[in-house]
């Protein structure tokens, strides 16, 4: 497996993250936020939780993945990551995106560019705040 499946993770209690990725190799917090990096031996994924109430479940709030060999296409990496297709861009140079969960929801994608390869994508819990130019769900 080149990167791991995110789809649908944002918004998710913690524990959906170690049934999909199994054995954490890092989990630490910092304040209300708890850290956790899961590895395999192409990627690396980080996620940032926290409840959305106070005694409520630690939900997953962001994820960095990292990946060893990188993508050549933005379809090829979010395929990779078990993400739908592009959405038209909204950032400089294609790297950064609207993301629709299965809900509709709407959330932000960014793709780190190096070496003319996608190496890294993070996912936030919290829309584009970056002039969006299509119509989105979330939009009043």
């Amino acid at each position: 497996m080149k990167a791991p499946c995110v789809r649908d993770l944002l918004g998710q209690p913690v524990d959906a993250a170690f049934e999909r990725y199994g054995r954490v190799a890092a989990d630490r917090r910092a304040g209300a936020d708890r850290w956790l990096r899961f590895e395999a031996p192409n990627w690396t994924l980080r996620l940032r939780a926290r409840p959305d109430r106070i005694g409520g479940p630690a939900l997953v709030r962001s994820w960095t993945a990292a990946f060893a060999g990188g993508f050549d296409t933005v379809p090829e990496a979010l395929r990779a990551l078990g993400l739908p297709p592009p959405e038209p861009s909204a950032g400089t140079e294609d790297i950064r995106r609207p993301l629709r969960d299965s809900a509709g929801r709407v959330h932000s994608l960014t793709l780190s560019v190096r070496h003319g390869r996608i190496r890294a994508a993070s996912g936030f819990d919290e829309p584009p705040d970056w002039g969006v130019d299509t119509p989105l769900l979330d939009d009043d």
